[in-house]
């Protein structure tokens, strides 16, 4: 991990243009989300604060309408003076009230006759506040409200208003009517708002842990994205170099076998050359018939419908071919596209390989045979030999990594190739049966078609 670490941190040299831009725009999007939920969470907060306390002062003012002494209010109405007794007792039920809700102001407004505008007729104040207020001074209501209360709506608010000599405040209203239902004014409450302010600074101030997290969380993820990218990165350069070393081995073994047929050819030209030279007709006509067999087999080889499989399998027929060892083959013409070129030469040739080394070891026949088909479910391979049997404890031990059942030096102790079978079999979820009898050994491949 440590190490893998050290490679990103590499992989973020100022060298590397792509990592860097990837990590600036990661952060310009962090900064940004951050900045918007921030502000998200402001505004809601305050806009559920204002709700709230535009409900509180709406109750509060539709009670203060119900409850209100109308007579006395009515009374005031005909003649609006201050220090009457109906002044006093409307002045003494508001105070009350005030000081009771916890309200800014408490106040009673008369609608004018073309519903425009309002005036303040009593207001209930706070004790240390130092405007006065004569009766019938104009206040800030809107006609939508005043239509509001008309029209059927029992309750009014306001946004949140910010005035040099009252502060911060939100004003509500509920109609006032008389004893026969008539509206006869409204009950305005301003109630101070300032507190929502303190409120949405605390709301910020406890969310930074939680959006320092959530950038936390973030870069933990940029990090793993990037530890993902390096790890996919090195699969793919394993998967590539794999494959360039399978090609490469089967690039050499072509040339190989061109620089062998090539060696054949003159030869063989050679030898019908002096038998024709020398007049052994009959001896010429049966070199050809021979070089005719062997070219029969070799196009089988190029007769193979998949291209890799068929440069594949007359490579290792050139090599049976220099160790004196008969390698015959089934004719398949299926193309076998379900399975990747990589993985059937991955598989074919580690068997091919152990079974010309094995039948160089024979005593008697010298053979391999190749066979493999493809039907509705899978692609089967079989490569069959001669030579030296695998016992039953080799057979239980034969695909572990680095055990080898080879005892002579010249085909050295590798103990890879039928790991690398295996591996490829258990891939694609496949089986591979070995069976070994009488001097005869055989590989089995099934591989599910996909």
């Amino acid at each position: 991990m440590h190490r893998w670490i050290e490679e990103i941190m590499t992989s973020t040299h100022p060298k590397n243009p792509r990592v860097l831009i990837i990590m600036l725009v990661s952060s310009i999007l962090v900064l940004i989300l951050t900045c918007v939920s921030i502000a998200i969470s402001y505004f809601n907060t305050i806009q559920s604060v204002r709700l709230s306390i535009a409900n509180q002062s709406m109750k509060a003012a539709s009670t203060v309408a119900d409850s209100l002494d109308v007579d006395a209010y009515q009374e005031f109405l005909r003649n609006p003076v201050k220090g009457t007794p109906a002044y006093k007792r409307i002045e003494q039920q508001l105070n009350q009230a005030r000081e009771q809700l916890g309200l800014l102001y408490l106040y009673t407004i008369q609608i004018s006759e073309d519903r425009q505008s309002g005036r303040a007729m009593i207001v209930a104040r706070p004790p240390n506040a130092k405007q006065t207020f004569d009766i019938g001074m104009p206040i800030v209501l809107s006609s939508k409200h005043i239509q509001m209360i008309y029209e059927g709506s029992s309750t009014y608010y306001s946004d949140i208003i910010r005035d040099p000599n009252y502060g911060v405040y939100l004003s509500a209203g509920a109609p006032l009517r008389d004893r026969e239902g008539r509206i006869i004014g409204i009950i305005g409450v301003d109630t101070d708002v300032a507190i929502v302010e303190d409120i949405g600074d605390d709301v910020v101030r406890s969310s930074i842990p939680v959006f320092a997290i959530q950038g936390l969380f973030v870069v933990v993820l940029i990090f793993l994205v990037l530890c993902m990218e390096r790890w996919y990165q090195r699969a793919i350069k394993a998967a590539v170099d794999e494959t360039e070393e399978t090609y490469q081995d089967e690039l050499r073994s072509v040339i190989c076998s061109m620089r062998s047929i090539r060696h054949d050819f003159v030869n063989h030209m050679q030898v019908l050359y002096g038998l024709i030279e020398c007049g052994y007709y009959p001896k010429a006509r049966d070199y050809v018939q021979s070089l005719l067999k062997e070219t029969k087999l070799l196009d089988l080889t190029v007769r193979i419908a998949n291209p890799a499989l068929m440069v594949l399998l007359h490579t290792k027929w050139e090599q049976a071919k220099s160790k004196q060892i008969v390698m015959q083959f089934e004719e398949c013409s299926d193309p076998i596209d379900s399975i990747p070129s990589i993985d059937l030469i991955k598989i074919l040739s580690n068997l091919i390989d152990n079974a010309i080394e094995a039948a160089d070891l024979a005593d008697g026949e010298k053979r391999v045979s190749i066979y493999f088909c493809c039907d509705e479910e899978h692609v089967i391979f079989r490569v069959e030999n001669t030579g030296p049997e695998i016992t039953p404890e080799q057979r239980a031990r034969i695909f572990e990594h680095g055990y080898t059942t080879k005892t002579e030096k010249k085909y050295g102790s590798r103990g890879t190739g039928l790991t690398i079978v295996d591996a490829v079999v258990h891939k694609y979820k496949g089986k591979i049966e070995v069976w070994s009898e009488r001097g005869i050994t055989r590989f089995t491949v099934w591989l599910p078609v996909k």
